[in-house]
């Protein structure tokens, strides 16, 4: 597991090929894989397209996979029989660039700037899954390469769609592996190299509360008709008890608390509250209050109103008894927690709670995936630790990720593989938002991490 010769070997190999990596990079970025638009669709296509001839010139047997909307590409390049099986996740659609107008350069073409190449999608996800294509291919080239390799790239996962999901059932013998390597995370504030040690889980539903057809006079029907907007406020407060604990019946009964261990790797990264406040504007004080920021996002569930819409926001005043009222919620779900009983529950307690006179609609609802988390002890993360403590002078970190990557669980079941979660994204990439960036000092950690990592594994 000491690899430090084999990363100088690569550091050396990515400065004498990094012009020749910068260049088809940009030619993938300059596809406008833009899922959620109708309009990109055949974008999407010709990206998918692309990689998969990228692929076969690498040396893989590679294919688009069709699903019920964008396809996914998948590609296999078989190693020695008594060596691991490694896939690869990652995707290649991308977010919206609106908007367009306040990007300081082309969104869809790939611009050096200060150090830092500029893009939609450069970082998320077109920059880290090359690094891994140029990582693997640098071994394939070098003839160092004799562990079986699978990729599979979707084509939706900016849109929040279902389709690769669906289609898992039926790829179990194809996906089959023993570790199942994410590139779609990022590192913490300092920058160091990153083990996503856990995701939470999601659940999403839209509740409607209607009262009278039409909007009504407030000082003719105030006091009297019932008010969806001051509803839906009290019933939406209702999911929450004084001390910030969500109060749905049955919600944490089966939760999976922190092991010793797990408290212990997570305190080695202590939750700096300047630093929160410089992120986020405002103090960390929503949730459980007896659990620290750390356990809050890491460890515990959430429930959110991400969205309550009724009556007039213009301006000045307009007095009346608004018709109805919208809320839009989700919850984010840790192991052991099943998706589909939470958002059962989330519904009963809204319709116990529902107010006399108005009717509740759940107009909207879906699971997005359950909760993960991996094994601190396992030889996999003990050899990531290893690689990644190789690259920086910077400590590995443990990072228990409060937002959710919702294929993962399934993925990772259906090909039955340990799944090991680092990238190197970073917060100034400015990931779904204008100027999109990575640099090429993130690039080349994630080709390294890479490159060491598979080295690593083939030597068991």
């Amino acid at each position: 597991m000491h690899i430090s010769r084999h990363i100088k070997d690569f550091r050396e190999l990515f400065e004498k090929h990094k012009t020749r990596y910068l260049e088809e990079w940009r030619e993938l970025v300059a596809f406008q894989s833009v899922s959620a638009d109708p309009d990109h669709h055949g974008d999407c296509i010709r990206c998918a397209e692309w990689l998969v001839e990228h692929l076969g010139a690498m040396g893989f047997e590679s294919r688009l996979l069709e699903t019920r909307t964008k396809p996914a590409v998948f590609a296999e390049r078989k190693g020695s029989d008594n060596k691991p099986t490694v896939l690869f996740y990652g995707h290649y659609d991308v977010q919206p660039v609106d908007p367009v107008e306040e990007w300081t350069s082309p969104p869809f073409e790939l611009t050096p700037r200060d150090g830092r190449l500029y893009a939609r999608g450069a970082s998320d996800n077109k920059g880290q899954l090359f690094y891994a294509l140029k990582a693997i291919e640098t071994l394939i080239r070098n003839d160092a390469l004799d562990l079986s390799v699978k990729i599979i790239f979707e084509g939706e996962e900016e849109s929040a769609g279902s389709s690769l999901a669906e289609a898992l059932d039926g790829w179990r013998d194809m996906l089959a592996a023993d570790v199942l390597m994410v590139i779609d995370t990022g590192t913490v504030r300092s920058g160091a190299p990153t083990i996503i040690m856990g995701l939470r889980g999601i659940v999403h539903l839209t509740a409607r509360l209607t009262g009278a057809p039409r909007d009504l006079h407030s000082g003719v029907h105030g006091g009297v008709a019932p008010n969806p907007a001051n509803a839906m406020a009290r019933l939406v407060a209702s999911l929450h008890n004084d001390d910030g604990s969500i109060a749905v019946e049955g919600f944490y009964d089966s939760l999976l608390p922190p092991s010793d261990r797990e408290r212990e790797l997570a305190g080695r990264t202590p939750f700096d509250l300047r630093e929160y406040l410089d992120q986020a504007g405002v103090e960390p004080c929503a949730g459980e209050k007896e659990y620290s920021p750390v356990e809050r996002v890491g460890f515990r569930p959430s429930l959110d109103a991400n969205g309550i819409v009724s009556g007039y926001g213009g301006a000045g005043s307009k007095t009346i008894i608004p018709s109805a009222a919208i809320a839009k919620l989700t919850a984010r779900l840790v192991p052991r927690q099943d998706p589909e009983f939470c958002l059962r529950a989330i519904v009963s307690h809204l319709e116990r709670h529902a107010p006399k006179g108005l009717r509740l609609e759940i107009t909207e609802e879906g699971v997005g995936g359950a909760g993960l988390r991996l094994d601190p002890d396992s030889s996999v993360v003990k050899r990531a630790t290893a690689v990644l403590d190789g690259l920086t002078d910077l400590k590995t970190a443990f990072l228990w990720e409060g937002a959710s990557i919702p294929v993962i669980p399934e993925l990772a079941a259906a090909a039955g593989a340990e799944p090991l979660l680092v990238g190197f994204s970073r917060e100034e990439d400015r990931i779904h938002a204008v100027d999109e960036s990575f640099s090429v000092e993130q690039f080349r950690l994630g080709y390294l991490y890479v490159a060491g990592m598979l080295t690593s594994l083939q030597k068991e």
